[in-house]
């Protein structure tokens, strides 16, 4: 997935943005989900300790094919965040960094993130959206009918999912 955050006035604005059209002085990255990663961030900027993250980004629309979400953070989270100065920027980046979920991140591409994300928080009277792109090889194993395997796998070099539990 692309995660690209950008500010606009309002939720009628940032849906124009599903069609996947430029957007002006965004924030781009690959791992910085709106939900579960940013409800991780607002756990550490003193946000609710039992939330599952879903509360910090709420869905405003969908293209018709699935493959982009406009998601709107929430008033909390990008109040919270735009009040971090950039003194106390590293060490809360350096204390989300801790996650599973950037394992594979450079620390230096989340603290460019984090300082983007923090500017676009700081901004008056406008709303902070993330637009989520799928890339090409994810909406290609979605389309694929159950038990297909994707284009281009070899039947048993392929790693097969452990069975569910009943």
């Amino acid at each position: 997935m692309r995660f690209e955050y950008f500010t606009v006035p309002d939720d009628e604005t940032a849906a124009l943005t599903v069609d996947g059209g430029d957007i002006e002085a965004s924030v781009a990255s690959h791992v910085v989900d709106p939900a579960s990663v940013l409800g991780q961030l607002e756990r550490l900027l003193g946000g609710p300790v039992g939330d599952d993250g879903l509360r910090s980004a709420q869905l405003v629309a969908e293209s018709p094919d699935g493959a982009r979400l406009v998601i709107r953070l929430s008033n909390h989270l990008v109040t919270l965040f735009g009040m971090v100065r950039p003194a106390t920027l590293d060490d809360l980046v350096r204390h989300w960094s801790l996650s599973r979920r950037f394992r594979r991140a450079e620390p230096e591409d989340l603290r460019a993130f984090a300082a983007g994300l923090n500017e676009l928080c700081q901004g008056s009277g406008r709303r902070v959206y993330c637009r989520a792109t799928a890339d090409e090889a994810e909406l290609t194993v979605a389309m694929a009918p159950a038990g297909a395997a994707p284009a281009g796998a070899s039947g048993s070099d392929e790693p097969r999912p452990l069975p569910r539990r009943r």
